[in-house]
């Protein structure tokens, strides 16, 4: 993870800083709802998800969606299990169950263009290319916007 967050001037403290950052989220004191992966019983990243319309800094970022949206973020932080299949599956598990409980029929996502393997892996589990985007307080490569609808997992 911290090969993704070199380009983020404010991220000097990694990962106590997000760590501490994240701590909201996990407390429940925050929208966005965090949860840990675990294989066979061990912790090997996040998923996080939350409603579009309640991150105007990221809508500002993005741009308007064509409808209500969830965002998700992926995260694994076990490097022998990157690139084996693991991304979507995950993803498609979590988003039959997210659409459901968020009641929205639309995802997206938002990696960066470097970040090659993740958006392979977002492809797999069925999103789609809908533009690029530009943090804003990021200075590596545009980020991809890719999304997905709930018919799309069938």
């Amino acid at each position: 993870m911290r090969r993704w967050w070199h380009d983020d001037p404010e991220e000097r403290d990694y990962p106590e800083g997000t760590i501490r950052d994240w701590l909201p989220r996990l407390r429940g004191e925050d929208a966005t709802e965090m949860y840990v992966i675990c294989l066979d019983g061990r912790p090997i990243g996040v998923i996080q998800s939350y409603r579009v319309d309640d991150e105007p800094e990221y809508i500002a970022e993005i741009g308007e969606l064509e409808e209500p949206a969830i965002g998700v973020d992926l995260l694994i932080g076990e490097a022998e299990l990157i690139g084996k299949g693991h991304g979507p599956a995950l993803l498609r598990a979590f988003l039959r169950e997210a659409f459901g409980r968020y009641g929205l029929e639309y995802c997206v996502i938002g990696p960066s263009r470097a970040n090659a393997a993740a958006i392979r892996a977002y492809e797999k589990a069925g999103f789609r290319y809908l533009r690029d985007y530009r943090e804003e307080d990021t200075i590596d490569p545009p980020h991809v916007l890719l999304d997905i609808r709930r018919r799309d997992l069938e």
